[in-house]
């Protein structure tokens, strides 16, 4: 016989993030914690903007647009919608470039749908406290980061990508601690969540747009749920734990109930965000430091090359790294986002992979071409003791008249533990926000604004800037 739902304990994963929420205080928190906040908000605005720029305004947003409603929040560059509406389209500009952070051991981006999703919220009250949008920031991050840690289950044996997913559930907790919903109604908000998420793997597998949708659709449902959630729909209780929760309907009974929660309030997976130098998955990240490094090794020789070897990660392999003809010689822009081969080719052919090449070698110009057909991919061996749950390193071994060279990057760049300076990080947003027209001085002071985020007294130039017209570059191809 079921049990009623009146008689069932709440979800003991919801009710800690409820809790936590709860007590959290942005002014009780560590310098670093503080540190890392501020970067990744930097960070994801300037992927949204440059994603804002570079994609225009394609049909399908500018269908939900047309659609009209109550202007609550605003798309990047664009019209004043309702905030779930926002969330959508501004949590696939932030994505769209894949530039946006990763959490390497959660296997996900850990922003995706928790900023978008902050940020509509955020204008939807008209909130105007900036400690408040920082803390609800970080609350977004770390229940997405700490649900992606406590899952164990690869992303080629689940099929899901976890980013959407479990991004669902960092929205709805930002959007809810900005609702400053009670208990019970964050309880229901995660619970109509359960009933949404979704995210799979098979967008990026077929290199289709939806697989930069989904972190979009992933902030829209996070903060629907909040708002229905407070005018009164209920939902289930035992979103992770129930007979049919997320831990066995979704994942196959591989979840550590524990680790989700483990220090909530005192370590920070926030602080082991990496931030990302090129417009690729990060599966291919090691595999980019790891040709740009010997690239600059070899210098002028670099170009005498005739094969380029990688090899790497299980996981990573079977993601990026399969010998596919769509993925040696891609022909769409996700695709060649996925492809490791693609992303050495780049590097090999201009010392760089920027966000630009992602329009310009797509389909490979012959320069990128001839050395698409010189690179073959394997994984690691047997014998290594990789786990098929992270993403892990890459080896590049180069052959030509030089001899050959051998380079092994365990840490790419970006990584926390390779990873970006303050001054590289403030580079990146400007070398991003300069692709819808800002100038080099206007790109600093918005820098110096947001980097002293919890030090201004209003968020009125942030919501400005969200609403300031973007000079589209009219390259991109498809949506």
């Amino acid at each position: 016989m079921d049990t009623p739902a009146a008689a069932l304990k709440h979800d003991p994963v919801v009710s800690a993030f409820c809790d936590w929420s709860r007590a959290l205080k942005w002014d009780e928190l560590r310098a670093a914690t503080h540190k890392a906040v501020k970067h990744e908000l930097l960070d994801y605005l300037g992927c949204m903007i440059g994603g804002r720029a570079l994609m225009g305004l394609p049909g399908w947003v500018a269908e939900l647009t047309e659609r009209g409603g109550r202007a609550d929040a605003h798309i990047a560059g664009a019209a004043a919608v309702p905030a779930p509406v926002a969330a959508l389209a501004n949590g696939y500009y932030g994505h769209v470039l894949e530039l946006d952070d990763t959490h390497d051991d959660a296997v996900l981006h850990a922003g995706a749908a928790a900023i978008p999703a902050a940020l509509a919220a955020a204008q939807y009250r008209k909130l105007d406290d900036p400690k408040k949008l920082l803390e609800a920031v970080l609350l977004g991050i770390e229940v997405t980061c700490r649900l992606g840690m406590a899952t164990n289950l690869n992303l080629v044996d689940g099929g899901w990508i976890y980013t959407p997913l479990l991004g669902h559930f960092g929205a709805t907790a930002a959007s809810a601690r900005l609702l400053e919903v009670d208990d019970n109604t964050f309880h229901h908000a995660f619970g109509i969540a359960y009933s949404l998420a979704s995210g799979t793997h098979q967008s990026s597998r077929e290199g289709v747009s939806t697989k930069h949708a989904q972190p979009g659709f992933a902030a829209h449902n996070g903060v629907n749920a909040a708002l229905m959630a407070a005018r009164g729909l209920d939902s289930v209780r035992q979103v992770f734990v129930g007979e049919d929760g997320l831990a066995r309907v979704f994942l196959h009974g591989k979840f550590d109930l524990a680790r989700a929660t483990r220090q909530l309030g005192a370590e920070f997976e926030t602080e082991r965000l990496s931030f990302k130098p090129y417009p690729s998955c990060r599966f291919t990240h090691p595999v980019g430091s790891a040709a740009l490094a010997l690239y600059a090794r070899l210098g002028p020789r670099a170009h005498e090359a005739t094969a380029l070897d990688i090899e790497m990660g299980p996981q990573a392999w079977n993601v990026v790294g399969r010998p596919e003809p769509t993925r040696i010689f891609p022909a769409a822009k996700v695709t060649a986002q996925f492809s490791a081969y693609w992303v050495a080719a780049v590097a090999w052919a201009y010392g760089e992979v920027s966000p630009l090449h992602v329009f310009s070698e797509v389909p490979p110009t012959p320069e990128v071409r001839r050395w698409l057909e010189r690179i073959t991919c394997k994984p690691y061996g047997k014998s290594s003791s990789a786990d098929t749950r992270v993403i892990g390193g890459a080896t590049l071994t180069v052959r030509g008249p030089f001899g050959i060279e051998t380079i092994t990057v365990n840490a790419a760049k970006g990584h926390p533990d390779n990873p970006f300076t303050d001054d590289e990080v403030t580079g990146k947003f400007t070398s991003n926000v300069k692709l819808a027209g800002w100038s080099e001085e206007q790109a600093q002071d918005f820098a110096r604004y947001v980097l002293e985020l919890d030090r201004q007294t209003s968020l009125a130039p942030l919501y400005q800037q969200l609403a300031r017209p973007v000079t589209a570059r009219h390259i991109a191809k498809g949506s």
